[in-house]
């Protein structure tokens, strides 16, 4: 028995290193601020890891602490359920399943009023070979699609030599040096979608590994994406808050983006040319000419360089003896937990209370625009080890009032517009217009870039807040209106897009204004395919879930596709299929 202590002991100490959620429901001191309306406070699990392994195990601060017959028992089921899912090839079930035991042997082995069994130590025992079975599986399911073939042309040559170049090298060490923060995440992004590591150096092309960057095209963060394109794959803007900037919700964005490309073109150098210049211009060659090599094509200048310029960063770092470079040692990848935190507060004023440089906090948090959390709430990120401290003073933070200033918007003047019909299309006034853009008279010209109003936050209402419809969450129709969309419509009345266009027979995710929706889930709480809606506790998990309800954790996670197992939140409403 002895011999398996230290397994167990392993499996704590290395778990508490990785990125956690903490939140309210967590406090070792009664909170006197407010509850949700369910007096519970808050929430629950983490982000999953791409490749489960024994050393992402994290204990779940908000579960309470329980008989250990009975989280042994709960464990001997995820156990079997890993199995089951295995057996079926739900390689995602199988991985939820064994997360969830190793959750609970954790808590088992946190105890310190009870050691450790026989049972315990033979289910850890069989846990490491299930493990690496799922990883197997998984392995062979995830095929690299196609690869990046190492073409050394004129064009490569040239990209070599300039980044070889006193000011280009110092741009790429530096580049490189950053690169130490993000790309395992990457990597463990780009194996687990099938797709070739080396894609995992595009950032030095596109920004250098700047979380922050921003270009003349608008375009943002380490991904470069513009706003158009990362709303298309879920990232949020508000005047708090700009998820591009964050690498960690940008990265599976941007191989979401590629992985589409490359579904589209069949081709890894036509993929990355869509990514820089947009699907559509590569589109328009390929129809114009009837050509599919990229070398050959007439794309924008900037375009024609970018691959070129990729193959050279890969030339130089898998070859580095041989051009005689001499990398600086990379940064290490930011150790973090995340607070939730349901008010505006100052960046300022948590750096002060946690005795850390404002700077230190901000690197953790690159998606927060002006220092400042939103008002509707936000998961930030401290070091590990600090969530507590702030947990226990979350009350004494002072709230700000804080209130973004208006977007400034670019607009491209188009064949017959006037100062007059701009105005009226951005609902602003001919002098602003001019003030803006220090035009004196009223002569523009087509293709010239105008600033213009955009969004004004001075209101409460911004990009990732909840709509406001003025009917009960538990209506069983909706009319829409015109600016709706599915995943407007779903967040308001606590379900999911899949379950909307299930109950009206959607294929795509356009919707008209009048067009009248059937709610699933609302009403009688009972949708046409005999769902219901739950609402989650302090202390749930998926799997807890299904059991109760006698589901499969498979079936609740194909019902729930936009809700992240390990990050339920008290309150949070998901769909049980029926």
């Amino acid at each position: 028995m002895i011999r398996h202590l230290p397994l167990i002991g392993l499996v704590f100490v290395v778990g508490c290193a990785a990125p956690r959620t903490l939140e309210p429901g967590a406090r070792t001191t009664p909170p006197t601020g407010t509850a949700d309306t369910s007096g519970n406070t808050v929430a629950v699990e983490e982000l999953p890891d791409p490749d489960l392994t024994l050393d992402h195990v994290a204990p779940a601060d908000s579960l309470a602490i329980r008989d250990p017959a009975s989280l042994l028992a709960d464990a001997r089921l995820g156990y079997d359920e890993a199995l089951s899912a295995l057996e079926r090839s739900d390689t995602t079930a199988a991985r939820a399943a064994v997360d969830e035991v190793l959750e609970l042997l954790v808590l088992l082995s946190d105890d310190q009023k009870h050691a450790a069994t026989p049972a315990q130590a033979e289910l850890l025992r069989k846990l490491g070979p299930l493990v690496d079975r799922i990883q197997a599986r998984r392995r062979a399911a995830a095929e690299v699609r196609g690869s990046i073939p190492r073409v050394l042309n004129r064009r490569v040559r040239q990209q070599i030599d300039l980044l070889l170049k006193d000011r280009g090298l110092n741009i790429l060490k530096a580049s490189y040096q950053r690169s130490g923060r993000y790309t395992p995440m990457i990597r463990e992004e780009l194996a687990a979608r099938g797709m070739p590591p080396e894609l995992q150096w595009l950032p030095i092309v596109e920004s250098g590994f700047k979380p922050r960057a921003f270009s003349w095209a608008s375009a943002a963060g380490m991904w470069q994406f513009i706003f158009d394109t990362g709303k298309r794959y879920g990232l949020q803007r508000s005047g708090w808050v700009d998820d591009r900037f964050d690498p960690i919700k940008a990265t599976p964005a941007a191989l979401a983006y590629l992985g589409d490309l490359y579904t589209m073109f069949d081709d890894w150098f036509l993929a990355m040319a869509a990514y820089n210049c947009g699907e559509n211009r590569v589109l328009r060659e390929i129809n114009r000419t009837g050509n599919r090599d990229y070398w050959k094509m007439r794309l924008p200048r900037e375009t024609r360089n970018y691959v070129p310029k990729f193959l050279a960063v890969l030339h130089i770092i898998e070859n580095a003896e041989k051009y005689g470079v001499e990398w600086p040692e990379t940064h290490d990848p930011h150790l973090f937990e995340e607070v939730r935190i349901d008010k505006s507060v100052a960046l300022q004023h948590v750096a002060d209370l946690l005795a850390m440089p404002q700077d230190d906090l901000k690197a953790l948090n690159t998606d927060i625009r002006y220092g400042v959390t939103p008002p509707t709430g936000f998961s930030l990120r401290v070091p590990l080890g600090a969530g507590s401290t702030l947990l226990g003073s979350l009350d004494e933070l002072p709230e700000s009032n804080f209130k973004p200033p208006p977007e400034v918007r670019r607009y491209r003047v188009r064949r017959g517009d006037t100062l007059g019909h701009i105005a009226r299309r951005f609902r602003t006034s001919v002098s602003r217009l001019r003030s803006m853009n220090r035009i004196r008279g009223s002569l523009i010209r087509v293709g010239q870039l105008l600033s213009v109003p955009g969004r004004n936050y001075g209101g409460q209402q911004w990009a990732g807040q909840t709509a406001s419809y003025g009917t009960p969450r538990d209506a069983t129709t909706h009319t829409v209106r015109r600016g709706d969309s599915l995943t407007r419509i779903a967040r308001y009345y606590g379900t999911s897009v899949t379950a909307l266009k299930q109950a009206n027979g959607l294929r795509r995710d356009i919707i008209h204004p009048g067009q009248v929706l059937r709610l699933s889930g609302n009403g009688s709480g009972r949708g046409s395919g005999g769902a219901v809606t739950y609402n989650i506790r302090s202390g749930d998990t998926l799997a807890r879930i299904a059991r109760a309800f006698k589901v499969t954790l498979a079936a609740l996670m194909r019902a729930n596709p936009d809700v992240q197992a390990r990050r339920l939140q008290i309150g949070q409403r998901i769909i049980i299929p029926g």
